[in-house]
């Protein structure tokens, strides 16, 4: 659960320290009097900062690219795509504001060219000045036209306009809670907070469709399903969850929606439409007058694509009456042909389904290259301790989670968990007698990734460096708890006599990282330790100022021309994390 994209949380959060942080590496403190103050009438809007890669919409991963430098590290009010609403503004007197419209026409999806003329028309008539654009990776054109105007008196005023909304941006920003009507409370946080698109789901349509009828074949089942929670510093920690349904019988059949009974997001409840959509071609009708579904932590937000297999295979347990294996937990999102696509947080959910004592774990077929960099990043434990089977559809769940599993799967599983012992006993990949066992775990289920992947080490064959998008990850991820420890140093007047033993392991996990990560990435890594460094130095009083404003600008145009590469950007997209 929780699908997010390859460039994550940290790198917006991580980047926004560098445009804040003035030449003393010390971040300035908004005053309150200078507060921008901004309350919209309806729909979720959370607060993030401008920086690049940071998604613009709450319900949508587009990430801002090639943003003009007075707005960069500002934070801004992130709207969901499509959902407009009137936004009121308390503006203190001498404090640039900034206004984000969507104004693009691309096939006339957006905003038409008579309404960008009247949405600059009018701004230009209240005093707002445009800057220029804003735009979209790996998009042509520009979406979002920028303005900017500073009053002489505090004032407050309305504004309204823009395929999503008035987006407002400034220095120091709060939200205040809504009339009712859908507005939210502040969650400064970089990325769309869950509970922004939490919902409860809507009484279904029950009226009998043309079709066979089916009575299930038991009335509940569970399935472990991962998902991952994104920390402040940009790392992911995975963990199952168990997803129960369950069944009311009924002596009429009718066409039953699942219901979630506690509240979810909106990228949840399309997985399980998805997977409905796939199953109700087979089964139309039941004889069930509710179908619901509960998680082990119902107090706890739940949201993300990646559980559509999940609902799916544990809908067909109920329907079919087979058993799931409770040793198993299963990871994918799924579309309405039945495919089970690819997911994000592949690393951390089989870290999470080890940790829960799971034996095997089915994530997406289509995952096999994060895969890859998590073994190349983590060692061959994190494939030889549990047993990842891919999955390329419902089908392949099924026969992977169901307990009366072919012979072949069966015979490939027990084979690959006599190598596992070998592997504990020696830690060798070398022995003829694992290379052997693997090749025949291939041969009776090709689809067993972690039998894929070992044999590829054992002959040579494996990759020695991780993608583009892996290693700017881990990057990210090393950077993001270095920059919280220097932040809280920072808040001390006096120099710093004591090393930050964060700072020294968060730099040691650089250097690591570094002759593993793709060659693209290194020397973004480079300027990372040496920014790192001398900031950690400056505060130990062991370097000035001006050095670390030298190396921070070294770094911001290293990150440039990262972005610059359309090349670069491309493969990142395409792989993930």
């Amino acid at each position: 659960m929780r699908h997010i994209s390859g460039r994550t949380i940290a790198a917006a959060a991580v980047l926004s320290v560098l445009l804040l942080c003035d030449r003393t590496g010390l971040a300035d403190d908004a005053d309150d009097s200078a507060t921008v103050r901004v309350m919209y009438a309806s729909g979720p809007t959370t607060i993030a900062v401008l920086s690049e890669t940071v998604a613009y919409f709450t319900n949508r991963k587009y990430l801002l690219g090639q943003i003009p430098p007075e707005i960069q590290g500002l934070k801004f009010t992130r709207r969901a795509c499509r959902q407009a609403s009137d936004v009121m503004i308390d503006a203190p007197s001498g404090v640039p504001i900034y206004l984000l419209v969507d104004t693009d026409t691309d096939g006339g999806q957006h905003a038409t060219e008579k309404a960008v003329q009247q949405i600059n028309k009018s701004l230009a008539a209240s005093g707002w000045k445009k800057l220029g654009d804003l735009g979209i990776v790996g998009r042509k054109n520009a979406w979002f036209a920028i303005y900017g105007q500073t009053f002489a008196d505090a004032r407050r005023f309305t504004l309204t306009g823009g395929f999503s909304g008035v987006v407002v941006a400034a220095k120091s920003l709060v939200l205040d809670a809504g009339d009712g009507n859908g507005g939210s409370k502040p969650d400064e946080t970089a990325e769309a907070s869950p509970a922004s698109t939490l919902h409860i789901d809507s009484i279904p349509d029950t009226t009998p469709i043309p079709g066979p009828s089916t009575r299930p074949a038991q009335p509940q089942a569970t399935v472990d399903a991962l998902e991952v929670y994104e920390m402040d510093n940009g790392m992911m920690l995975g963990q199952t969850s168990e997803a129960t349904l369950t069944l009311t019988a009924s002596a009429t059949p009718k066409p039953v929606t699942v219901r979630f009974v506690t509240k979810v997001g909106n990228q949840m409840t399309l997985a399980r439409d998805e997977a409905l959509r796939y199953i109700h071609l087979k089964y139309p009708n039941w004889y069930v007058s509710k179908a619901e579904i509960t998680f082990e932590d119902k107090y706890v937000a739940h949201d993300g694509g990646s559980i559509g297999a999940a609902i799916g295979t544990v809908i067909l347990s109920c329907i079919q009456g087979f058993n799931i294996d409770p040793n198993v937990a299963i990871t994918g999102d799924i579309s309405a042909n039945g495919k089970v696509r690819a997911i994000g947080g592949v690393s951390a959910k089989i870290k999470g389904a080890i940790a829960s004592k799971c034996t095997l774990v089915a994530i997406p077929a289509q995952n096999i290259d994060q895969l890859t960099d998590a073994v190349i990043y983590n060692g061959p434990g994190i494939i030889s301790d549990i047993q990842v089977i891919g999955i390329a559809n419902l089908d392949d769940a099924v026969a992977t989670l169901r307990t009366d599993r072919d012979a072949k799967l069966t015979e490939a599983i027990a084979l690959f968990a006599q190598a596992q012992k070998s592997l504990k006993n020696s830690s060798s990949l070398s022995g003829k007698d694992v290379r052997s066992t693997l090749q025949q775990v291939l041969t009776l289920a090709p689809q067993h990734l972690s039998a894929q992947l070992l044999l590829a080490m054992a002959q040579g064959k494996a990759p020695a460096t991780l993608s583009a998008a892996a290693s700017e990850y881990y990057t990210f991820e090393s950077v993001g708890s270095m920059v919280d420890a220097l932040k809280e140093r920072s808040g001390s007047k006096a120099a710093q006599s004591v090393p930050s033993s964060v700072v020294r392991t968060g730099l040691a996990k650089l250097r690591e990282l570094r002759p593993l990560a793709d060659p693209t990435m290194r020397p973004l890594i480079d300027a990372w330790v040496r920014f790192i460094a001398a900031w950690n130095q400056m505060q130990e009083g062991l370097d000035s100022p001006k050095e670390v404003e030298q190396q921070r600008q070294l770094l911001l145009d290293e990150m440039a021309k990262e972005n610059a590469d359309a090349d670069l950007m491309q493969k990142m997209l395409k792989e993930g994390i």
